[in-house]
């Protein structure tokens, strides 16, 4: 079989394949065909992967002829033209938010998996794109917090004085949120996080971080069956958005990560919040590219409240691209090879496995996933 891998161009730094994937695929005797310069933003050469038996290319004609498609990101209509009939695009395809790209892939009858439906489920784990990047997301967050922040992050005895800790608060306590509150621990800070799962309070101070949480029946039900957080009712983002505000007043950075799979990210923080913080004070909002958590937050922006620096993460991963493609080279590599029978090294599709129905979009001209049918 021929797989290739995409060059993600400029929207992103990382890439879908790394040497050492490419090494275990060419070693099940496929064809492994790197697009040039796809590595090069995460330190991947074009050298590498060679010596790792990939072929480089350059021409069209090779992804024409592709029976297996690695992307990071979603392809574009132009690149989904290219593609042939029945061949399988593996990737992160953002399908909540591309009705036209799932569509194009039907016409183009283009066995589609989309890797952030991942199921949350034990044999899922090494596969789980979304859990790696927001792993690497959360710890990033913290350290660009620390470059905005004019001050130091750890309590430092001097001669001269003594500087009091930064405090830091973290909202939403998923992966992101888990890693945020153990780097700014790790940095030395005060830490404290919020989250409506009463099962993130026990892994919030278990970190060594203060969990703060409105006291509400409603929190009996506030997590899906797959892990994630439900969208609370009105009462209770009223009763939440006032403790944020007796809170918020005295932290010195926050960082927002709550997320609801295939809806707009809940507005946590309004303007008005924004302007009772203290002058200096930093807002990293991961939930940006989905809405934010943040009323004020722009994607790909810093902007400036009253002293307040907000900024709107935008493909913070690809930020520290190298182990990111590492670890998402790996997540594709790990669901490539539930495809393939061990005997014959083919491609043998169990469309009757959990993973499988979990992340399938399209097959035959049609689309298959039952959160897409219309």
């Amino acid at each position: 079989m021929k797989i290739v891998v995409l060059n993600e161009g400029s929207s992103d730094s990382r890439v879908s394949a790394s040497p050492e994937t490419v090494k275990k695929i060419t070693e099940m005797n496929h064809d492994v065909f790197v697009q040039k310069g796809a590595g090069v933003e995460s330190n991947f050469t074009d050298n590498e992967y060679e010596e790792n038996g990939a072929y480089i290319f350059e021409d069209k004609d090779v992804i024409r002829e592709a029976d297996v498609i690695f992307k990071v990101n979603k392809p574009s209509a132009d690149e989904i033209e290219v593609f042939k009939q029945n061949s399988i695009l593996i990737g992160a395809l953002d399908p909540f938010n591309n009705s036209d790209l799932i569509e194009d892939l039907k016409k183009k009858k283009v066995i589609s998996f989309a890797m952030e439906l991942m199921p949350r489920i034990t044999r899922a784990q090494s596969m789980d794109i979304l859990s790696s990047q927001s792993n690497l997301a959360g710890y990033k967050a913290v350290i660009n917090a620390s470059k905005l922040f004019g001050k130091a992050f750890p309590m430092m005895m001097t001669a001269a004085g003594t500087i009091a800790p930064a405090k830091v608060m973290v909202f939403g306590a998923g992966v992101a949120g888990l890693q945020a509150i153990a780097t700014a621990k790790r940095l030395g800070a005060i830490v404290s996080a919020t989250d409506v799962r009463l099962a993130a309070k026990e892994q919030v101070e278990s970190l060594g971080g203060k969990f703060i949480m409105v006291e509400s029946d409603e929190l009996k039900d506030a997590e899906t069956s797959g892990g994630y957080a439900k969208e609370m009712s009105k009462e209770f983002k009223i009763k939440q958005a006032e403790l944020i505000t007796q809170t918020l007043s005295s932290q010195d950075i926050i960082i927002c990560t709550a997320l609801i799979p295939g809806k707009k990210a809940p507005i946590l923080i309004s303007e008005d919040q924004i302007k009772s913080m203290k002058p200096g004070s930093i807002i990293i909002d991961l939930a940006s590219e989905s809405g934010g958590n943040c009323e004020c937050s722009i994607a790909g922006e810093i902007i400036n409240i009253n002293g307040v620096l907000v900024s709107g993460s935008k493909n913070i991963t690809s930020e520290i691209a190298q182990d990111a493609s590492a670890l998402f080279a790996k997540n594709l590599f790990n669901f490539f090879k539930i495809l393939i029978d061990d005997d014959t090294n083919e491609i043998n599709i169990d469309w009757e496995d959990e993973i499988i129905i979990g992340t399938a979009l399209t097959k035959n001209g049609e689309i298959i996933h039952e959160g897409f049918i219309k």
